[in-house]
């Protein structure tokens, strides 16, 4: 059919292409900034699963598998359905998450269940909401894909829990292949970061994400979605007519920062201020039990700085100055070398020498707390300076600092960089420091975004610090991903890099 004017002609068509479009099947096709997706596991097995609203001091709807250890009649099987090989990418990735902790060495059997062992995944010392993953072999993926996976806990000591699915947990936490995405591992991550999947334990291990996410927030030009995460955070860690919290150590009482900058006048800040009251020694030394700990740097010093300025009270900011030179006092050797501990009368003096993530708690509480003081005395941003040109000269080439930071046979350690890193970057903005330090920064910014995974997660996080592993265990440690490394990359992009945070 011929049409006098072809105007006429071209609207009949799109006409016809529009009513077409009422009774033809709309099949959605992959965009191009597709984010990471989860192939969740079928669960089956002897576990026992439990449903609970709480984890870690972490309030939620939350539903875990548990399996006995040594045990060859407690398993885990997990099975997938429709899962096509191309889908996993070149490397794929299996992941779980664990949803209790633990202060033994134990590990996962991973079998097929014709009993063909596929591999090991260590989980000694490992804490709750640690995320595991395991590199499937190529060999292994079609018979995994078509039989699936069993998962027996070895090693003595405790029974083990995982995180399964439920109406809050975050696919990212559940037994998973990982399927990428077209996003970059660094948007990805903030995607990740704002889920339920960035949430971790109450006290310090929180206050890294709750400090992180605040960061955030505080950073982008579009600040609601951290803010949003920040104060679901909060809300889960100190639910409404929630008790008051007990505290084992000063190293847990961080999360009252942001609790102090979201409502100064909660119960729990006063609850708080009487626990440090009840850890002064003779002094005047805020401490645990003759034990002085770099941790007390970010844990308390910062902390009070924040509840000094939220309430008006200078005392408190004399005393956050205060517990900063305990730290220099006990932690700093003649060398200039930074300990994590010292114990009076002890021996030896002092433990941990130059590990990296005491090093932050050193340093990067530090920074903080005086950042937030009116006018920081000389002194203690002489020790500032110090610092920083003593860890400058401890930076690997790529970037990074290692689990102990003279010890380069030990791995190079996410967390620790991203802290002393976002330290020097507090002191280059305020000008404690010179520009001279701004490309050490962004060398470790750079080294950090390459062990991002696929869905943003960080990789080479050294293990929770636990009694029963020691030093030794530290040394062998080959990373993991823990969330609290999250939260101090969080600080590090929005102090070193704030255009890079994404609107979402």
């Amino acid at each position: 059919m011929k049409y006098r004017y072809p105007l006429f002609a071209s609207m009949f068509s799109l006409f016809l292409i529009g009513a077409l479009a009422w009774f033809i099947p709309y099949s959605p096709q992959p965009s191009a900034n597709k984010v990471a997706t989860y192939a969740l596991a079928k669960l089956e097995g002897t576990g026992t699963f439990q449903d609970r609203n709480e984890l870690g001091g972490a309030h939620f709807s939350l539903q875990t598998v548990t399996i006995q250890t040594d045990d060859p009649q407690s398993v885990l099987r997990l099975k997938w359905n429709g899962v096509s090989k191309q889908s996993l990418g070149q490397n794929p990735r299996f992941r779980l998450s664990l949803a209790s902790g633990l202060r033994t060495y134990q590990f996962l059997e991973l079998s097929l269940p014709k009993g063909d062992i596929l591999g090991t995944i260590d989980i000694s010392m490992a804490t709750s909401y640690q995320v595991f993953e395991w590199i499937v072999p190529q060999e292994s993926i079609d018979s995994i894909l078509e039989q699936g996976i069993e998962i027996r806990v070895k090693g003595k000591g405790v029974a083990v829990s995982f995180f399964v699915a439920g109406e809050q947990v975050p696919p990212a936490l559940c037994p998973h292949l990982l399927i990428p995405g077209k996003l970059s591992p660094e948007k990805e991550f903030f995607k990740r970061f704002i889920t339920r999947a960035g949430t971790t334990n109450y006290g310090w291990e929180g206050a890294c994400v709750l400090d992180g996410l605040a960061a955030l927030s505080a950073q982008s030009k579009r600040p609601l979605p951290y803010q949003k995460a920040l104060e679901s955070l909060l809300q889960s860690y100190f639910p409404e007519k929630s008790p008051l919290k007990t505290y084992p150590s000063v190293e847990n009482t961080s999360c009252v920062a942001q609790l102090a900058f979201w409502q100064p006048k909660h119960p729990e800040i006063a609850n708080v201020l009487a626990f440090w009251q009840s850890r002064k020694n003779g002094k005047g030394e805020i401490i645990d039990h003759r034990q002085t700990a770099a941790e007390g740097n970010y844990t308390v010093a910062w902390p009070l700085a924040v509840i000094a300025k939220q309430l008006n009270r200078p005392e408190l900011a004399e005393e956050a100055i205060a517990q900063l030179r305990v730290r220099k006092a006990h932690l700093v050797d003649e060398k200039g070398a930074i300990w994590l501990r010292h114990r009076e009368g002890g021996t030896p003096l002092r433990t941990y020498k130059l590990w990296s993530r005491g090093i932050t708690w050193y340093f990067l509480g530090m920074a903080k707390t005086m950042d937030l003081l009116p006018q920081p005395p000389p002194d203690l941003i002489a020790e500032y300076q110090r610092t920083a040109n003593y860890l400058r000269t401890l930076q690997d080439a790529e970037g990074m600092w290692h689990v102990f930071a003279e010890e380069l046979e030990t791995i190079p350690e996410s967390s620790g960089t991203a802290g002393i890193a976002t330290a020097m970057a507090i002191g280059i903005r305020r000008g404690w420091i010179g520009e001279e330090f701004r490309p050490v920064a962004l060398k470790s910014l750079a080294a950090l975004r390459s062990r991002l995974t696929p869905d943003g997660f960080l990789k080479s996080v050294a293990y929770c610090n636990r009694a029963e592993g020691g030093e030794e265990f530290q040394r062998k440690s080959k990373g993991s991903i823990l969330q609290f490394g999250m939260g101090f990359y969080a600080q590090l992009v929005a102090e070193l890099d704030p255009r890079s945070i994404p609107y979402l």
